[in-house]
């Protein structure tokens, strides 16, 4: 797997390592938390730094679904793709929205942008 990390623009910088992220699952959830008791997070929560606190206005959050987007590593094509799983299809690369359940790869530097209200940027960079 080439070593990738998911770069977060907020009020602060926050890094997702992808290759470690991905070491034990197949595909990672992006999306926003869901604050039903018990339910399941995403595995990378926008818009929060690392103690949950947010770091973005909360009506931009509430514009991102719980399960926004999937990402993960296709092995036959030694290449990273998004998802969108999102209820309206509000997944966006590099200011192209993708259709609901469509699937693209990331191209290195792609900038991604979530939810009703664009979150992002959310910067793709991956090694060489």
């Amino acid at each position: 797997m080439i070593p990738a990390k998911l770069i977060e623009l907020s009020e602060e910088i926050r890094v997702h390592d992808l290759t470690s992220l991905l070491s034990d699952k197949s595909e990672l959830t992006i999306g926003r938390r869901d604050h039903t008791p018990g339910a399941e997070q995403a595995d990378i929560l926008l818009g929060k730094n690392e103690k949950g606190e947010p770091t973005t206005a909360v009506s931009v959050i509430r514009g991102i679904s719980r399960r926004q987007a999937v990402i993960g590593y296709d092995s036959k094509e030694n290449s990273y793709y998004i998802k969108d799983c999102s209820t309206h299809g509000n997944t966006k690369i590099n200011d192209e929205l993708l259709n609901k359940g469509e699937r693209r790869t990331l191209e290195r530097g792609a900038e991604l942008f979530f939810g009703k209200w664009n979150y992002g940027p959310v910067t793709f960079v991956q090694d060489f």
